[in-house]
């Protein structure tokens, strides 16, 4: 008896400092990970270089996709000087430049509409930078955000609201509505 006790328990033995070795491994994997940020900015930057954010309501007539005069003149404004383009996509082989245009919605609507409404704008604002700059067909990434990141958080009010309350919430869900643009530098070399 005293045998088969000594020959069960050794393979025991071994059973967990095998599964120590694998618990140390992944320990180990984990550890490594640490501080690399392996989601969005492997795809969409490193470092946003520079942002700009436009009110949605100069450049667009409310729950519309296409772009108003005044907002056609404000592109023009950013993105040409002298009918010359002012971006350019110029870097050495160790980055990248992109522009990732964002088109941000209030929460008025259908959720899916708004995704729908908000990449419309978004989509409307990289022709009209492409307008005056047509290398950024290479370097663009088209997002929609259909109120969930909102600028500024709109208040909830309940039963019948005042004159005042109004304007608050009609002055939250403006900010909410906008074109967001930055401009992101991809580190070319993995880490």
């Amino acid at each position: 008896m005293a045998k088969k006790r000594k020959s069960s328990s050794s393979w025991e033995i071994i059973y967990m400092d095998l599964m120590t070795i694998i618990m140390v491994f992944f320990v180990i994997l984990w550890s490594i990970n640490q501080g690399k940020d392996i989601g969005i900015s492997e795809t969409v930057g490193d470092q946003t270089a520079n942002m700009v954010q436009l009110p949605g309501d100069v450049l667009f007539k409310p729950g519309k996709s296409s772009m108003t005069k005044d907002g056609s003149d404000v592109f023009k404004q950013l993105f040409s000087a002298n009918g010359q383009s002012v971006l350019s996509f110029e870097s050495n082989n160790l980055t990248k430049r992109m522009l990732v245009v964002h088109g941000h919605t209030d929460s008025d609507g259908k959720k899916s509409e708004n995704i729908e409404l908000g990449f419309a704008r978004a989509l409307a604002a990289y022709k009209e930078i492409r307008k005056h700059s047509p290398e950024v067909v290479d370097h663009a990434i088209i997002c929609t955000h259909a109120d969930n990141s909102p600028k500024q958080e709109v208040p909830k009010f309940k039963g019948k609201i005042t004159k005042e309350q109004k304007r608050v919430l009609r002055a939250a869900k403006s900010k909410n509505r906008r074109i967001t643009i930055e401009d992101k530098v991809i580190d070319r070399i993995q880490r």
